[in-house]
């Protein structure tokens, strides 16, 4: 390969990025959006995939943007071509929404895709574009700081901001769980998928996830995980009792919490602010947790960008329970279970391979 700017990139130089898509309309609010951030340089807008796969090659770029609306097969196709050309890849997909782009962002979630971002709501609200802004900008620059730092396409390996602090972790409850508790955004849909396929029948406790991601994804994310698992998953209804052996995804675009009514607990859903520029956001549903189990609730903290969850998880220590977390070699993203880690509120950092086994364990007590 010729030289290329990857091979004197620093730690300080901006992330590189592709935005792959024929739609000027979307393709230009992306980049438009990206052009704007000092800490991110648009290197290439590819039309089509025969184009991306070639600018792909040429430029060592950190981050690729796919608009999927356009011609959804042959996302997908360009999709796994890229992934052959890097296994690591970050590839972040974005359109409108409707069935058959939400069908297509799925599918390359499950090929190796680590992030979908909805664009509707930048075309149609000028509210809600301050919030697409910042989660397309920050999502590109933490992706793309941490595919440098793997250094596997470049000459130079850079490390990863606090990657070295130190850890500590803190003694698990002695308690057995009677609620476990799952945050995870970027990542989040392939890791539980994997964690559920692998999680064995004898964990029977109810588990509630908190997972960033758009209406109507939310939905069709619990069916994936029940045809993985055998396990009875469904976006939380209001109001909807909470029971052993069932599995509560917050709906898309809700804040999801435990309330308890008389002698039994229940979901709640609500449409306050988004929460660390989440809603679903993981803070309120691990803190309501820990108000109504105690030390009997278990946080798991899964990849992710940010640092949503952090708050949750410290309650969950106040109250006596216990808080575990993916590790970084794992984790498309080291935001979330790395701020969690840092703050010393892990009784256990593991591999995601190595948490169903983990979750065995605590659970039988």
């Amino acid at each position: 390969m010729s030289s290329s700017p990857s091979k004197t990139r620093s730690e300080k130089s901006p992330v590189q990025a592709i935005v792959v898509g024929d739609s000027n309309v979307v393709c230009d609010l992306v980049s438009g959006i990206l052009g704007q951030d000092p800490r991110i340089q648009v290197a290439a807008r590819p039309a089509d995939g025969t184009d991306a796969v070639s600018q792909f090659r040429k430029i060592e770029a950190e981050v690729i943007v796919i608009d999927i609306g356009g011609r959804p097969k042959e996302s997908l196709t360009t999709l796994s071509r890229l992934l052959r050309i890097d296994a690591n890849a970050r590839i972040i997909l974005v359109s409108t929404l409707n069935f058959t782009n939400v069908k297509t962002g799925l599918e390359g979630l499950e090929r190796g895709a680590v992030e979908f971002l909805q664009t509707s709501a930048a075309h149609t609200s000028g509210s809600s574009l301050p919030v697409f802004q910042h989660s397309l900008t920050e999502t590109v620059f933490e992706l793309g700081m941490a595919r440098r730092a793997e250094g596997e396409r470049l000459t130079k390996k850079v490390p990863v901001a606090d990657a070295d602090v130190p850890i500590k972790l803190r003694p698990a409850s002695v308690k057995t769980p009677h609620v476990l508790i799952i945050a995870s955004s970027t990542g989040g849909p392939k890791a539980l998928l994997s964690l559920f396929e692998n999680l064995s029948p004898s964990v029977t406790l109810p588990i509630l996830i908190a997972q960033h991601m758009p209406p109507v994804f939310t939905g069709a994310l619990a069916q994936n995980l029940t045809r993985v698992s055998g396990r009875a998953c469904a976006e939380g209804e209001d109001g909807e009792p909470v029971r052993a052996g069932r599995v509560y995804v917050a709906p898309g675009d809700y804040h999801m919490v435990m309330d308890r009514v008389g002698a039994n607990v229940c979901i709640r859903l609500n449409q306050e602010n988004p929460i660390n520029y989440c809603r679903p956001s993981a803070d309120p549903l691990l803190s309501s947790a820990a108000e109504i189990y105690g030390a009997n609730v278990l946080g798991l903290v899964l990849t992710g960008m940010g640092h949503d969850g952090r708050e949750g998880c410290k309650t969950i220590t106040q109250a006596g329970g216990t808080v575990i977390a993916q590790d970084h070699d794992t984790s498309v993203v080291w935001g979330m279970p790395g701020k969690v880690a840092q703050a010393g509120l892990c009784s256990a950092i593991l591999p995601l391979g190595e948490i169903p086994d983990f979750l065995n364990t605590i659970t039988a007590g």
